[in-house]
C-alpha cells in the first residue's frame, strides 16, 4: 500500500500540548534576587512536573548533583504541571531554571499556538537531560511490524488532549491513518497496555523516557514487538517538526526486543532566562556534564546524557552562552558556532 503524506501543522501539535494560560511577568529570577553572602549559598529553584512522570525524578537528580558540587548553590525542586507552566514561571522570575520539553520551548520561542500572542523569545537551553521517545508496541501474534500497517486497526494512541496523543495523530496523520479509517482509542499506558495483552487494542503507543513502564510490562507479559518506521516516514516527520530529532530505541530495552529500533524523540530540556548570569550557567554546566556518566542511576532515560552530543547537539532552541561557553572550551563545539543544531 502506498501511503501519501499530509503536512501538519505545528500549531495542531503547540495547542494540545500547551494550556493557554498567557505568558507576563519580568524576566530572570536571578537578576532580582539577591546575591549570596560569603557564608550563605545562593538559592535557586528549578520548576519540574507532578511526580507521576520523569521530569520531577530528573529535577530531583539535578539538584542532588549540583547541591554535592563546590558551587556554592542551594537547588530547591519545585513540583509544577510541566512545560508550558515552566515556561511562564521563568518568565515571570518565579523560578530561576526549568524542564521543557523540545516542543514546548520550541512553541514559545517562535510564537505558535497559545504562545503565539505572547513569544518568550529569551528562553535558553543549559543542556538536553533525557528524550520523550516514539514507542508503538503490539504482540507478536498480530503480525504487524511497522507503524503504516495500523491502517484500520484498534490503536490505543494516549490519553486525551496528552503529549502522547498529540505526537500519536502527527505521525499517523502524515501516513494517512485517521479516525475515519481507522479506531483511535484513548488510553493510558498500563490500561492501554493491559487492553493489548487481553487483545481489544492491536497496539498501544507510548512518548515517555524509555524503558517505558507499561509497555515493560506488557512485554513481560506476552511476545511483544516494537513497531518500525521507515527511514522515508521518518525524515518527513522531522523535516515538518524541527522540534523532533531522530533517536533509537537500543536492543534490549524491552524484554526479547533483540535489535534496535529507529524511531524519533523530543528532548527534555534544562532551561532558563538568557539573562541569567554567563558565569554561573557555565559553572551549572560544567557540573551536569562532568556528572554526566552518573545520572543513569537516578532515572533509566537519563542515561541518554552520556552519549556524545545529546547534551548539546540537535536541540530546538538556542543554548545560553554561558552553557555554550562551556562546550566550546571544553572542545565539544567549535568557537565559531553560535548555535547548537
Amino acid at each position: 500500500m502506498k501511503f501519501t503524506y499530509t503536512k501538519p501543522l505545528y500549531t495542531i501539535t503547540v495547542l494540545l500540548l500547551l494550556s493557554a494560560a498567557p505568558l507576563s511577568g519580568c524576566h530572570g529570577a536571578l537578576s532580582s534576587r539577591a546575591p549570596a553572602s560569603e557564608h550563605a549559598p545562593r538559592v535557586l529553584a528549578i520548576g519540574t512536573a507532578d511526580s507521576g512522570g520523569t521530569m520531577y525524578p530528573a529535577g530531583r537528580a539535578i539538584a542532588q548533583v549540583i547541591n554535592s558540587s563546590d558551587l556554592d548553590v542551594e537547588l530547591n525542586v519545585s513540583a509544577s504541571q510541566g512545560s508550558a507552566p515552566n515556561i511562564r514561571s521563568l518568565r515571570s522570575g518565579d523560578i530561576d531554571l526549568g524542564l521543557v520539553s523540545g516542543d514546548a520551548a520550541y512553541a514559545a520561542v517562535n510564537g505558535l499556538g497559545d504562545f503565539e500572542p505572547e513569544p518568550f523569545q529569551e528562553l535558553r537551553v543549559i543542556a538536553a537531560i533525557y528524550p520523550s521517545l516514539s514507542n508503538w508496541m503490539a504482540r507478536s501474534s498480530s503480525g504487524l511490524s511497522y507503524v503504516h500497517d495500523l491502517y484500520g486497526k484498534r490503536i490505543g494512541v494516549g490519553p486525551q488532549n496528552s503529549s502522547t496523543e498529540t505526537s500519536a495523530a502527527l505521525v499517523l496523520s502524515s501516513m494517512g491513518i485517521t479516525p475515519e479509517n481507522s479506531i483511535f482509542i484513548n488510553a493510558g499506558l498500563g490500561s492501554g497496555a493491559k487492553e493489548v495483552q487481553e487483545g481489544t487494542l492491536d497496539v498501544i503507543y507510548g512518548f515517555a523516557g524509555i524503558p517505558i513502564n507499561g509497555l515493560a510490562d506488557l512485554a513481560a507479559s506476552a511476545p511483544c514487538v516494537l513497531l518500525q518506521y521507515t527511514q522515508e516516514e521518518l525524515e518527513n516527520i522531522l523535516e515538518e517538526n524541527p522540534f523532533y530529532y531522530q533517536e533509537i530505541i537500543p536492543a534490549g530495552t524491552y524484554e526479547n526486543q533483540t535489535k534496535d529500533i529507529a524511531t524519533f524523540g523530543a528532548k527534555c530540556l534544562l532551561c532558563v532566562s538568557a539573562d541569567m548570569d554567563d558565569e554561573l550557567v557555565y559553572k551549572l554546566t560544567s557540573a551536569l556534564y562532568s556528572a554526566r556518566e552518573s545520572f543513569k542511576e537516578y532515572h533509566p532515560s537519563m542515561g541518554f546524557m552520556e552519549k556524545d552530543g545529546f547534551m548539546y547537539q540537535q536541540l530546538p532552541i538556542q543554548l545560553h552562552p554561558g552553557a555554550r561557553r562551556f562546550y566550546q572550551d571544553a572542545g565539544l563545539l567549535p568557537h565559531e558556532q553560535g548555535f547548537a543544531n
